[in-house]
């Protein structure tokens, strides 16, 4: 017989890797599907977060586990609310529906990068040339996605890139949050569940105010994309759980390489996307600057 205790062998492990990062790259596509016909954006945030929210509360009621309640815990759960779901969520299915998927998946690339630079601001990290010159590179990357006029589709497009940045830059900021000051007795299952309750509670008076309601009633292509999406990316995070819970996170970074090539190729094949020389030039810069940011495996916590 098997012995289900033992750990993982390093085929599971990346097979998981690949699962996950194919997985999460998909979602991306899906959000293309979402808001295609015109669904609006918060209400869109507003059914992810509700799914989130009844999913991961479930897997707490199942599990027997109790969710922190503090005074410090709520703070903490709000704060992650807005700047891990309602803000960028929100932000990235407006993007997504004046970019490409795989300039988009590019652009989120970055987000390790800004993670180090903003641990480097709280006293997290200390500053490293390899890593530096990772950043520099990323920034490098940007440009040629933004600056060129034969990059994106429409010169005026570069607006969309500048909120895709600011979406990074949310998720960024939650990461370095949650490694700074993730409250006691809160693991990752706790985090997500305050998160989206907190998500909820959050973008459903916007959605009330503007009528951003979505009519799943329909129950077209459009609408099982949303859902899918939002089943996919819930199950994506849990996957990224379990492998830096069996792994480590050194070994779970890998995922963000393959989100990112997931995108460009699920834009290319199933929407055709075809993209200029400055975009797979962005791509290659992109991809050298995560290898210089990523972390070493025999580093200690600066090297996270």
């Amino acid at each position: 017989m098997t012995d289900v205790t033992a750990p993982p062998s390093v085929a599971v492990l990346r097979g998981v890797c690949v699962a996950v990062g194919v997985g999460w790259g998909a979602t991306y596509l899906l959000s293309k599907f979402a808001t295609s016909t015109g669904h609006d954006p918060l209400g869109i945030t507003l059914i992810t977060a509700v799914m989130g929210a009844f999913l991961t509360t479930l897997a707490m009621v199942l599990m027997r586990k109790s969710l922190p309640l503090g005074r410090p815990a709520l703070v903490f759960y709000l704060v992650c609310g807005i700047v891990g779901t309602a803000l960028p969520n929100t932000l990235s299915y407006i993007t997504i529906k004046h970019l490409p998927v795989g300039i988009v998946a590019i652009l989120n690339a970055i987000v390790p990068m800004l993670t180090l630079l903003l641990s480097w601001l709280v006293g997290l990290e200390k500053p490293q040339w390899r890593r530096v010159m990772g950043l520099l590179l990323g920034a490098g990357a940007v440009m040629l996605i933004a600056i060129p006029q034969t990059s994106l589709p429409k010169p005026g497009d570069a607006f969309w890139v500048l909120l895709a940045l600011i979406v990074a830059l949310s998720y960024a900021s939650e990461n370095v949050i949650v490694d700074k000051w993730k409250p006691k007795g809160c693991d990752a299952l706790c985090i997500m569940t305050g998160l989206s309750w907190a998500a909820v509670l959050l973008v459903l008076p916007a959605v009330i105010a503007t009528g951003g309601w979505v009519d799943l009633s329909p129950w077209s292509g459009v609408e099982v994309s949303l859902i899918a999406m939002g089943l996919l990316h819930i199950a994506c995070y849990l996957g990224l759980v379990w492998v830096i819970d069996k792994g480590g996170a050194v070994f779970a970074a890998q995922i963000g390489y393959i989100v990112t090539l997931s995108g460009v190729f699920w834009g290319m094949v199933i929407l055709g996307e075809r993209h200029s020389g400055w975009i797979w030039a962005a791509l290659a810069m992109m991809f050298v600057g995560l290898a210089l940011v990523r972390p070493r495996e025999d580093g200690g916590h600066s090297e996270l």
